[in-house]
């Protein structure tokens, strides 16, 4: 069925209505599923008891699972809707890669499995970190981490954090913690914030660093369905509290993966990787399950606007996809890329929503800098290329 859209192409000056688009492939960039906090030793932090998961730290849970299987399926009924793909053809047509650690492979396993695709998830198996998607400095003079350095330190002042602080030490009760007797961790507000370069990655220390901690554990309790008075321990009650609280995760994330220049050199092999795929792929179908910090990186990389997932506290959420979406126009003979942020909401995370073709998930129009998209989302797939070319 094709798409009947009225859209404009700013740069042509052209008025198009009610056109037959046809979808023509679809690369789709991935962050895994619900996993487990990956750093549970957090003991330290807190008098009080943490919740416990089933798996291993920075596995994909159970409920992860179950929830990218739907989102398999979902996004097969829709590709199959578009006549994209025709049933049985998936060998030829569809190709999954997935980073190689466990939540990611696992994710793009349940995805496969939900979409009924039959197709094996492609990753490196080694133990060695897969270059296309580490994330580390891929330059390492003095003189480049310096600049990164100090980029990132001016974007970390520019944050106000301290409210937020000061309630997550009363929600860890930091003061009578193992970490304030014996290390003087007693106040996030006060500990003194800053940034590093460690053996190519970027890291924060202060009260960022384990803010960001604890709303890792929080987030993951939350989205893992635990009850609302293990999550936090019943302290965060209302939206405003996790947005307000959140906002310390998404500033480490915007000091570490949303800076210039650093985000362009983190993210060079996977941008090498995908910008070959949109200039040679020959599938109809890309599905690339990786982590929130290739799709900040790679977003920023490309000059993405800044956007609002609503109904979300985080920019990248849990099992969040990209999609690079390649259109032809048959009438103006041209090809077009619209690009969607697919997502559920925090709630329906939480919650064990599966998404489905009459219960589809959110989703957000994406645009970047060079590419003159209409108000439907749509630009010349040959402005496109030639912002990748400038990369």
């Amino acid at each position: 069925m094709y798409l009947k859209l009225l859209y404009i192409i700013p740069l042509l000056n052209t008025v198009v209505s009610s056109h037959g688009l046809k979808l023509q492939q679809v690369i789709a960039l991935s962050r895994h599923n619900i996993r487990t906090p990956t750093n549970s030793n957090v003991t330290l932090y807190s008098p009080k008891t943490w919740p416990t998961f089933n798996e291993e730290a920075g596995y994909l849970t159970a409920k992860g699972s179950v929830l990218e299987k739907a989102m398999g399926k979902y996004v097969y009924d829709w590709l199959i809707e578009e006549k994209l793909l025709q049933t049985n053809s998936f060998e030829d047509d569809v190709f999954v890669y997935a980073n190689n650690v466990e939540r990611t492979i696992e994710t793009a396993k349940a995805f496969v499995e939900g979409a009924g695709f039959g197709v094996d998830v492609y990753y490196k198996n080694t133990t060695d970190a897969d270059p296309v998607f580490e994330i580390v400095l891929k330059t390492d003079t003095e003189e480049f981490i310096q600049e990164v350095t100090s980029a990132m330190e001016i974007k970390l002042n520019s944050f106000n954090l301290t409210d937020a602080y000061l309630e997550l030490n009363k929600i860890v009760d930091l003061e009578n913690s193992a970490a304030c007797e014996y290390y003087s961790i007693c106040d996030l507000s006060t500990l003194e914030s800053g940034v590093s370069v460690i053996d190519g990655k970027l890291t924060t220390k202060g009260g960022i660093r384990y803010g960001f901690l604890f709303l890792d554990h929080f987030l993951m309790e939350y989205y893992d369905g635990k009850p609302l008075d293990e999550v936090a321990w019943g302290e965060i009650r209302t939206p405003k509290q996790w947005k307000k609280l959140t906002a310390v995760s998404e500033a480490s994330k915007d000091v570490r993966y949303r800076t210039k220049p650093s985000d362009k050199d983190m993210s060079s092999t996977l941008l090498e990787y995908m910008t070959d795929v949109f200039k040679n792929g020959s599938r109809k179908f890309y599905l690339l399950v990786a982590h929130d910090t290739n799709i900040s990186l790679l977003l920023s990389s490309l000059n993405f606007k800044n956007y609002t997932l609503n109904d979300q506290y985080e920019k990248e959420p849990i099992g969040g996809k990209v999609l690079f979406e390649k259109w032809y126009d048959e009438v103006y003979g041209r090809e077009l890329l619209r690009v969607r942020y697919v997502y559920q909401s925090s709630t329906q995370i939480r919650d064990g929503v599966e998404a489905s073709i009459t219960n589809p998930p959110l989703e957000a129009l994406l645009q970047m800098e060079g590419c003159a998209f209409d108000a439907n989302g749509f630009c010349l797939w040959d402005e496109f290329i030639t912002v990748l070319n400038n990369v």
